[in-house]
């Protein structure tokens, strides 16, 4: 079941949390920057031998400081025109986040954030579309899409009514 919440992604009860990272997965502007700081350094250390990350391709580590238990980090594509195959880059990092958890044990809740929206430029109904179609793939009881803007929320809402 995916549900749509207004929280942040650090406040909701989800036993992995998955975040848009950039390749070096050193900690970022926007959501990765403030994961990583309310992590802790260790995320950044643990995650740092990984690099680089091609974009689409996801690597699952320990969350450290946070409530969840596990951080995923997928590299999703930047917008451009949406003529270089971005969407199928988009979509590819949600796949990838979820498929690398198949095999925990005892994890019931994933929680995700709307990807690519923010720096990267993606334009809200067509991120919400992609991320929404992708994970009625999850095999979680519970798959959360953590929103806090207003204006990014209601684009994702208007999607699952329409």
């Amino acid at each position: 079941m995916i549900k749509i919440v207004k929280e942040s992604i650090l406040d909701v009860d989800a036993d992995i949390i998955v975040m848009s990272a950039n390749p070096s997965l050193l900690a970022g502007s926007g959501v990765s920057g403030v994961i990583h700081k309310a992590a802790g350094p260790e995320l950044e250390q643990y995650a740092k031998p990984f690099a680089p990350l091609s974009e689409g391709q996801a690597i699952i580590t320990p969350a450290f400081n946070l409530k969840a238990n596990h951080v995923v980090h997928t590299v999703c594509p930047r917008f451009y025109d949406g003529q270089r195959g971005e969407q199928h880059g988009l979509r590819h990092a949600y796949v990838n986040a979820l498929e690398i958890c198949d095999n925990l044990d005892r994890t019931n809740t994933i929680a995700f954030v709307s990807m690519g929206t923010g720096i990267y430029k993606w334009p809200a109904e067509l991120a919400a579309k992609i991320a929404l179609d992708a994970l009625t793939e999850s095999k979680f009881e519970e798959t959360l899409m953590c929103i806090q803007d207003n204006w990014l929320l209601e684009k994702y809402i208007s999607f699952t009514s329409s």
